[in-house]
């Protein structure tokens, strides 16, 4: 018998509630669609993503890793200066790109948009979710 199953077998409830948690835990991690109220995307219903004007949208269908757009008004604010990283697939099937944006009002940002039937959408980082509200 392997250790593993000797160890269970000593405190069968409680190890009972370990196993189960464990299950739990997996079965959730394999199941498809994620979590309960997920789109696509990872992005929780109500959460949508901002829609991108033509001019913004039409850059990012087209251009090339590295290249810049300036413009004038932004959902990040007036007068930015937008870098695109190169084109990626998400593991939602979408086409997505990483931003830098440069304006001297706020300061360098980083954002993510992705492609969608309507157009291209900026995307809240994952990493700007979890600083949220952080007392560092």
């Amino acid at each position: 018998m392997s250790r593993i199953v000797q160890l269970l077998l000593r405190r069968p409830a409680r190890n009972g509630v370990v196993v189960l948690g464990l299950a739990m835990l997996l079965g959730g991690c394999a199941a498809p669609g994620g979590f309960s109220g997920s789109q696509p995307g990872g992005v929780v219903q109500g959460g949508r993503g901002q829609p991108l004007d033509e001019n913004l949208s039409g850059f990012l269908s087209r251009s090339p890793g590295g290249a810049v757009i300036t413009l004038a008004e932004s959902p990040w604010g007036r007068d930015v200066e937008v870098v695109a990283d190169e084109p990626y697939h998400a593991a939602s099937g979408r086409e997505c790109r990483r931003l830098s944006i440069v304006s001297a009002s706020t300061g360098p940002q980083q954002a993510v948009a992705c492609e969608s039937a309507q157009g291209w959408e900026t995307q809240r980082l994952v990493t700007e979710m979890l600083s949220t509200g952080s007392a560092r």
